[in-house]
């Protein structure tokens, strides 16, 4: 049991040292990003107080309060106090609302030591935090919660704020820098989709010199799943038999270490099969077929322009603000 304790105590210990010294540190790369990810959990799991408002003519009530990092989400969640869900996880727990908060889209976190609270603020006061409420009858609605409103602050329950050294400072910066962090990755994203608006302009400005086998509907456009760590694009065209068929990419940014061209722009990955391609088409009687492959090559669709060298050497520029070791390879036009 003392050596438990022990292990449990150091496994703490180097949580708190890791918090310490990211304290004023800046995010430079994916791995980096993961270290605060990281410790964002674990501050957000000591920032909250569990029950309050506990007394003998009022039961309370019970709140948790926690990071997701596949959603980049705030989670919390909240119901009143009952003693039959002590010692349970907070996932066994019928919680009566969540409140779901964009990590993007919080302004500030403000916190008040003399009403033990820490209030959540999003930016430019929107009601960015979608709050779902307990289905009184889940197979009627066919889902456990459903979407009950939209708020553009939240107040959170604490006695931390004053046990827990700059707690209140140290969310706000670990959110801000992973704020700062994605908004590199969208910086790229929002350059690929500008270019991408072009092409799909020169296919009607330019009809007689764009190649009739190189037109696209765009059907997605560049974007970054909700972890911020994969990049996707999907568009339809035509095959050799003059049948519609839609093909989405997915690749994973920190997989990117080569931007080339040959005839395309493509991104290419240091390792081979890390490009995820899903493949729709329609067979003769009009049943769709999915088909998953995986490819080096990530196809941007921008062929049209001849000596755009320019474009890798931007492209590049963006994964190297995300601490990527890409270079712009062969150019062929």
């Amino acid at each position: 049991m003392f050596l438990i304790k022990l292990k449990i105590m150091k496994n703490l210990l180097f949580l708190f040292l890791l918090i310490g010294n990211m304290a004023y540190s800046q995010i430079k790369n994916f791995e980096d990003e993961s270290q605060y990810l990281l410790s964002l959990q674990e501050l957000v799991s000591q920032s909250f107080t569990e029950s309050y408002g506990l007394d003998d003519w009022d039961e309370g009530w019970r709140q948790h309060l926690e990071f997701d990092p596949m959603s980049m989400n705030l989670v919390f969640y909240k119901k009143p106090y009952h003693k039959a869900d002590s010692g349970k996880i907070s996932t066994a727990i019928k919680w009566l609302t969540k409140s779901v908060i964009p990590l993007d889209e919080i302004d500030t976190l403000i916190g008040d030591t003399k009403k033990n609270t820490i209030t959540i603020k999003m930016k430019g006061g929107k009601n960015s935090i979608k709050v779902y409420a307990l289905a009184p009858d889940p197979q009627w609605l066919g889902k456990e919660y459903y979407e009950a409103g939209k708020e553009k602050e939240i107040i959170i329950q604490s006695d931390k704020l004053l046990k827990i050294r700059n707690l209140e400072k140290r969310l706000n910066w670990h959110i801000s820098q992973l704020q700062n962090f994605h908004q590199k990755k969208m910086d790229l994203a929002n350059y690929l989709n500008n270019k991408q608006k072009q092409k799909v302009e020169y296919q009607s400005k330019d009809t007689l010199n764009y190649r009739s086998d190189k037109k696209f509907k765009l059907i997605q456009e560049f974007q970054l799943d909700n972890s911020g760590q994969w990049l996707s694009v999907a568009v339809e065209r035509r095959n050799i038999y003059d049948k519609p068929i839609t093909e989405k990419q997915s690749v994973r940014l920190k997989d990117i270490t080569e931007v080339i061209k040959d005839i395309s722009i493509i991104l290419k990955t240091g390792e081979e099969n890390k490009v995820m391609k899903t493949t729709t088409v329609f067979d003769d009687q009009g049943e769709k077929q999915m088909i998953e492959t995986v490819d080096t090559f990530f196809f941007l669709q921008f062929w049209y322009e001849k000596n755009n060298g320019h474009i890798g050497d931007e492209i590049v520029a963006l994964l190297k603000q995300l601490g990527l070791n890409s270079n712009k390879g062969a150019w062929l036009d």
